[in-house]
C-alpha cells in the first residue's frame, strides 16, 4: 500500500478541541476532536490545501449534502454540520468511531461467518436506502465500513458518490479502488452503477472471510495494474474456507461476476439472499432496514421465512409445566437458535472477534485510487438468487398430532379398564414387584420446567437517561432475575452482551437526545423466557 504523507496541522474550530490525527487520505485528513457542547468525540475530516480545486471543493460540499440526506440511517455515518475553517480549508464534522474499522480489522483477525453475513445485510441495508434516494457510492471497500462502540457498522466516504442521471455527463474523473471495483468501472464502460456497487460490497465480504481482495495473489505482485486484468478475466474465486456454506460462496461469486446483469439486481435483493444464508446456518436474524420513497424506515421481511402463523405456535405465551424431553426435539428449518440459559450464556459479541489462526499475510494490494473518464452507466437485469426451499412442516404435523391423539386415548382406556377389573381381588401384585403382564402406573421420573413468560417491556424517558421497566405473568419474587440487553438500535440490542439485574426495571444514563434500546427476558432455575420485542427510548 502506498504511504500516506503526514496529516497537516490541525485547524482551529470554535467549540471543538483538537485531540488527535486519526488519518490521512488522497485529498483530506481525518483528525478526533472533542466537541464541548454538549461534550462528546467527533470526527472532523479537512481538505488540505496542496491541489484544492474548485472541483475537489464541490466533490466535498457534495459529499457533506450526501451524508447529511442519508445520516440518519444507522449503517451510515452521521454528518453534524459542514462549515470553512478560518485558514480556508472546508471541513465536515461526524459522528467519531473508534478505530479498527473493517479493513484493519482483516489483518489481523479471522471473521466468523455469521458476522460477515450481519455486517453484509446491514451495509446492504445502508447501501439499499442509497440507492433509492438516487445516489451509488461507488466506492465500497472494507476500510470504509467503520465499525461503533456498539458493534454496529457504519458506511463512510461518500466523496466520489454518483447522484442520479447527472453524473452521466461529468466531467471530472472518477476515482476506483481497483481490489473491489468491477471491471465495467476499471476499463470505463460504466461510471458507477447498482450493480457496480453490488459487485463491490460481494468483493468486500469476500475480503472479510479471507483477509485479502478476491484477486490478490499472495506473494505475487499485487499493484493496481496487476490486478486490472485478473479483475476482468479470472473467474471470482472461492474462499477456501471449509465452515463457509456453499450457498454464501456461490451468492458471493454471483455478486462479482463479470457481466453487470448476472449479477443480484440491487442490494436488497443480495441482502435477502444473505438473510437466507443465515436461516439456513440457524444464525440469529438480522433484519433489512431501508428507507422508502416517502423518507419512512421500513423492515424488509425475509420472504423464505416460516408464515407468522406457523411461528406463533412455537412460542410460550404463559407460564406452564412441561416434562423435560430426553429425546432430541426435531431440527427447526427456520429462525433463530434459541437463547442459552442464563446460567451459561454465551452472549453475542458486540466488540471484536477474538483472532484466530490465518495464513501468513500476503504483501499489501495497492488501494492506491486509480483515476480515469466517466462512461456511460449500464442498466443491470434482475437476475435471481438461487433460493434454498423451506420445508413444509404444516403437511405432516396434523396427521402426526391426530395419530399420537388416538393412540393416547387407547392406551388411557386399557389402564382404566385393567384397574376396574383388578380392583377387588385380594391376590394383585406388591407395588414393589409388579407381576409380570400386568399394567403398572408410576410416578414419572422426569423433571417439570417451569418456563417463564415474555415480559413486556414499557419505556419512560428521564434527564440524562432512559428507564425501563417490564411485566409478565405469573412472577415469582425471589425465583426470577432479568437478562437485559442494550444498545442505541433493536437489532444493536438484540445482539448486545447481556447483562444481569434483579429488579422490574433499570434506569441507562446517556446524553440528551440519544436513541436507546432494551431487550429482556426472565431468567429463572437457570431457564430463560423468549426474549421481550425490543423497546426504544431517547434520553430526556
Amino acid at each position: 500500500m502506498n504511504a500516506r504523507p503526514p496529516a497537516a496541522p490541525a485547524p482551529e474550530i470554535p467549540g471543538l478541541v483538537f485531540v488527535e490525527p486519526l488519518g490521512s487520505g488522497g485529498y483530506a485528513d481525518v483528525y478526533l476532536y472533542e466537541q464541548q457542547m454538549p461534550r462528546m468525540p467527533v470526527a472532523v475530516k479537512v481538505l488540505k490545501r496542496d491541489g484544492l480545486t474548485d472541483a475537489i471543493r464541490r466533490q466535498f460540499t457534495d459529499e457533506a449534502n450526501t451524508m447529511a440526506h442519508l445520516g440518519d440511517h444507522p449503517y451510515i455515518v452521521q454528518i453534524f454540520r459542514s462549515e470553512v475553517a478560518a485558514d480556508g480549508r472546508p471541513y465536515m464534522v461526524m459522528k467519531y468511531y473508534p478505530p479498527p474499522n473493517l479493513a484493519l480489522r482483516a489483518r489481523s483477525e479471522r471473521f466468523t461467518v455469521e458476522e460477515v453475513l450481519r455486517t453484509g445485510i446491514q451495509v446492504a441495508s445502508a447501501v439499499e436506502t442509497a440507492h433509492r434516494a438516487g445516489i451509488t457510492h461507488r466506492d465500497i471497500k472494507p476500510a470504509n465500513i467503520l465499525v461503533s462502540q456498539y458493534g454496529a457498522p457504519g458506511l463512510t466516504d461518500f466523496g466520489i458518490a454518483g447522484r442520479g442521471a447527472r453524473d452521466d455527463d461529468d466531467l471530472d474523473d472518477v476515482g476506483v479502488s481497483v481490489p473491489w471495483a468491477a471491471p465495467e468501472v476499471i476499463y470505463g464502460q460504466s461510471n458507477g452503477s447498482v450493480a457496480a456497487d453490488v459487485y463491490s460490497l460481494s468483493a468486500t465480504l469476500w475480503h472479510l472471510l479471507v483477509g485479502r481482495s478476491p484477486f490478490e495473489v499472495p506473494g505475487g505482485d499485487n499493484s493496481s495494474y496487476a490486478l486490472m486484468p485478473r479483475i476482468r478475466q479470472s473467474a471470482p474465486p472461492g474462499t477456501g474456507r471449509a465452515d463457509v456454506p456453499q450457498t454464501l460462496e456461490r451468492l458471493l461469486q454471483q455478486g462479482m461476476a463479470k457481466l453487470p446483469e448476472a449479477r443480484p439486481a440491487t442490494a436488497l435483493e443480495l441482502a435477502r439472499a444473505l438473510q437466507q444464508v443465515e436461516q439456513e446456518q440457524r444464525f440469529a436474524r438480522t433484519e433489512i432496514l431501508v428507507l422508502d420513497e416517502s423518507g419512512n424506515a421500513t423492515l424488509e421481511s425475509h420472504r423464505g421465512a416460516v408464515d407468522d402463523d406457523e411461528d406463533e405456535r412455537t412460542r410460550v405465551k404463559a407460564p406452564q409445566s412441561v416434562a423435560a424431553q430426553r429425546v432430541a426435539p426435531p431440527r427447526p428449518t427456520s429462525g433463530p437458535r434459541p437463547a442459552p440459559p442464563a446460567d451459561g450464556v454465551t452472549p453475542h459479541p458486540t466488540t471484536y472477534a477474538t483472532p484466530g489462526p490465518r495464513p501468513a499475510p500476503a504483501p499489501e494490494a495497492d488501494d492506491a485510487t486509480v483515476r480515469r473518464s466517466p462512461a456511460a452507466v449500464p442498466q443491470a437485469m434482475p437476475v435471481p438468487v438461487d433460493a434454498q426451499p423451506t420445508a413444509d412442516l404444516a403437511g405432516w404435523r396434523r396427521p402426526a398430532v391426530a395419530l399420537t391423539a388416538v393412540v393416547t386415548l387407547v392406551a388411557l382406556a386399557v389402564v382404566v379398564l385393567v384397574v376396574l377389573l383388578l380392583g377387588g381381588r385380594g391376590d394383585a401384585a406388591d407395588p414393589g414387584t409388579p407381576a409380570t403382564g400386568r399394567a403398572t402406573i408410576t410416578p414419572s421420573d422426569q423433571p417439570v420446567v417451569d418456563i417463564p413468560s415474555t415480559p413486556t417491556v414499557s419505556v419512560r424517558p428521564i434527564a440524562g437517561g432512559v428507564t425501563f421497566s417490564w411485566n409478565y405473568v405469573a412472577p415469582e419474587r425471589g425465583r426470577d432475575t432479568f437478562r437485559i440487553q442494550v444498545g442505541p438500535t433493536p437489532d444493536d440490542a438484540r445482539r448486545a452482551a447481556p447483562r444481569t439485574v434483579q429488579d422490574t426495571s433499570t434506569t441507562v444514563r446517556t446524553t440528551t437526545g440519544r436513541a436507546l434500546c432494551v431487550v429482556v427476558s426472565v431468567v429463572r432455575s437457570g431457564v430463560t423466557s423468549n426474549p421481550s420485542e425490543a423497546a426504544c427510548g431517547r434520553a430526556g
